[in-house]
């Protein structure tokens, strides 16, 4: 994850600061309420990106943005181990959705070869894979950027229980906006049907949860929903959304 050394401190403190006042303004709006007014505001991030897996609940985000912005920049992390249904699934929402500015991210390929050469560190070191095929190119792609909307949700994991509205990344210095914060798996799937939104490909074949196919497996009855990422590690998340390096900004929830 990035270093914090070297972002000043007082820059920090503003960001807090806007993150408080922002979430101030929005408490009580709906999701798509809420992503509207962060959008408009002149006084809230002026260069923000969505950063989307296209998993099987990414519609529901990109639906909302599609709404209010197509052109929003949506970042989408080619780890060149996706499965061939996710690809094709982009494709699908980005037709469906009228999405314009899909930046497709990956690593430089002469650093994976460097690093990786045999394209089996996802074997010998999972979170070395993740950090060279996700988190270094977030970074580099997010350097533009003074914020970036996410689809995380609180019942997603026990890892993403503390999540707020807004809140500040403090490795990256942005601003990192989670609309969908305390949306329920009902509300989920409540909204794709409402809104015709369609189906990952994987979805109806015991993948609730779809990160790369080497980490990914089916889930079992009665199995929790991320049962199914890195199931023989000792790991839950990628990295991408490292909370220790998230400042709680008061208690906006």
């Amino acid at each position: 994850m990035s270093s914090i050394s070297g972002i000043n401190q007082q820059h920090l403190n503003a960001l807090s600061a806007t993150a408080d006042r922002l979430n101030t303004e929005v408490s009580g709006l709906s999701a798509e309420a809420m992503l509207s007014h962060i959008l408009s505001r002149t006084l809230g991030p002026t260069n923000p990106s969505v950063v989307s897996s296209f998993g099987a609940d990414s519609a529901v985000l990109l639906h909302m943005m599609s709404k209010i912005d197509p052109a929003l920049p949506v970042i989408f992390l080619d780890t060149g181990f996706h499965f061939s249904e996710t690809l094709r699934y982009r494709e699908t929402l980005q037709r469906h959705l009228g999405l314009t500015s899909i930046r497709v991210a990956a690593v430089d390929p002469l650093t994976a070869k460097r690093i990786d050469s045999g394209r089996q560190l996802h074997i010998t070191s999972p979170d070395a894979c993740c950090e060279l095929r996700k988190v270094s190119v977030l970074d580099r792609y997010l350097r533009m950027n003074d914020a970036w909307i996410t689809g995380q949700r609180r019942s997603q994991s026990v890892t993403r229980t503390n999540i707020h509205r807004i809140e500040v990344d403090r490795a990256r210095a942005k601003l990192k906006i989670n609309p969908l914060a305390d949306w329920t798996d009902h509300d989920i799937e409540a909204y794709k049907v409402a809104n015709a939104l369609p189906a990952h490909p994987l979805a109806k074949q015991g993948y609730p949860s779809i990160g790369c196919w080497p980490c990914t497996t089916p889930v079992r009855a009665g199995e929790h929903a991320r049962a199914g990422r890195w199931r023989a590690e000792q790991k839950l998340e990628c990295g991408l959304h490292n909370r220790s390096d998230i400042i709680a900004t008061s208690s906006h929830l």
